[in-house]
């Protein structure tokens, strides 16, 4: 009994590694957002050049979001790679798409409004692995052809920015 217990348990401390792994090299999945200025945005737009997808899955995790959106306009030349914000968000029933847009462009600067995208369905959180409503950000790192190379979580730190920073300049 003692033995299927521990072998259980490595088993589900293993499963987010194992779902990272398969998730390694595979392609953004297809989704359709809105940007805050309004354009219907898709996952076709990702592909051409290597771009840096921050996903912020709650309102807990812009913290984080913003953290990761400084130090990367800061860290990250920005001619050779793209950021883009996707806000993945569940709206409650009353409140529209238009009503959430609104109150991003209260926070996120104008000249960033195009960049941040706002996704109502859980397709992009489930095809990455993202636990919804987690309090972290998510930072893919995805080549020109679109496939994911690299993928952080949380706040950022000497680590994670030098992880990022490396595939990108993979990419190169």
């Amino acid at each position: 009994m003692r033995t299927s217990i521990t072998l259980a348990l490595a088993l589900a401390l293993l499963s987010p590694v194992n779902a990272w792994a398969q998730l390694s090299n595979s392609p953004i999945p297809d989704f359709t957002a809105t940007a805050l200025t309004g354009e219907k945005v898709s996952a076709a737009q990702l592909i051409g050049q290597p771009t840096i997808l921050i996903v912020t899955p709650s309102t807990d995790a812009a913290k984080d979001t913003r953290l990761w959106a400084a130090a990367l306009r800061k860290n990250v030349d920005q001619s050779a790679v793209r950021i883009r914000d996707v806000l993945a968000i569940d709206l409650p029933f009353f409140m529209s798409e238009e009503d959430a847009i609104g109150r991003a462009k209260e926070k996120i600067p104008a000249r960033y409004q195009d960049q941040t995208w706002i996704l109502n369905e859980s397709i992009l959180e489930s095809a990455l692995n993202i636990p919804r409503d987690s309090a972290r950000a998510f930072v893919f790192v995805l080549d020109a052809q679109g496939q994911v190379i690299a993928r952080v979580e949380g706040a950022p730190n000497e680590a994670t920015l030098s992880e990022v920073e490396m595939a990108v300049r993979s990419t190169q």
